[in-house]
């Protein structure tokens, strides 16, 4: 590698730019990582298409996650970087959930099966880390009187009792999706500690760890 490339790519100037390049790059190797051996397993478990369809459908599902994710960590660091900018430098408590809502709403705001999946996963992260660290344990665990229903269930075959999914109005879909980017960005950024062990992996490695590399290999080839 020349020294000039080397120059460029460690230059405190160009850090930011960088950061946010080696950002899509984690966030694109990222979604493939964990979509491509989930739509694997899924598809041939309970798809009945041929084979060549299966094949698409798993190409075509990686493909969809992986471009969403770099897309976002994308959007999010300059939208982070942009109001730090125009707050003189500085960041605001809130730049978190700024940035991390209209990334969620521009991102996965579209209610797809691929994206109602992220967003539940993300949403119910964001729930869990609002839950109080301290608990209290119980011998005897609140038990509830069972009421049965005022009429029969319908038999497990029926077409009753196995409706067709409806998909989420688009509207309320985009607003479940922003809060839940925007909530889960802001606890990761200033609380941490609360965030899900595994949810707070896969953050370390698409936010923190694409802000440090030391050469061309380190910012897009090899995360380290």
């Amino acid at each position: 590698m020349s020294s000039a490339l080397q120059n460029f790519l460690l230059n405190p100037a160009n850090h930011d730019l960088l950061a946010i390049v080696k950002g899509a790059r984690n966030g694109l190797v990222y979604g493939a990582k964990i979509r491509f051996p989930h739509a694997l397993v899924m598809t041939f478990l309970f798809s009945h298409k041929p084979l060549h369809s299966k094949i698409r459908n798993i190409f075509t599902a990686t493909r969809t996650h992986a471009l969403n994710l770099a897309k976002f960590v994308s959007i999010y660091k300059v939208l982070l970087l942009l109001q730090r900018k125009l707050n003189g430098g500085k960041e605001r408590d809130l730049d978190t959930f700024i940035a991390g809502g209209l990334g969620g709403w521009w991102v996965f705001g579209e209610a797809t099966a691929i994206n109602e999946q992220i967003v539940l996963y993300v949403l119910s992260r964001t729930l869990l880390s609002l839950l109080p660290r301290l608990y209290t344990t119980s011998p005897h665990p609140p038990s509830y009187p069972f009421q049965p229903l005022p009429h029969p269930l319908p038999a497990l075959t029926s077409p009753e009792a196995n409706p067709r999914p409806i998909p989420p109005a688009p509207l309320p879909f985009g607003v479940v999706a922003a809060l839940a980017w925007a909530g889960v960005m802001y606890m990761f950024r200033h609380r941490g500690e609360r965030i899900q062990p595994g949810m707070g992996n896969s953050m370390r490695y698409l936010y923190h760890d694409s802000e440090t590399w030391k050469d061309l290999r380190t910012l897009l080839w090899h995360n380290k």
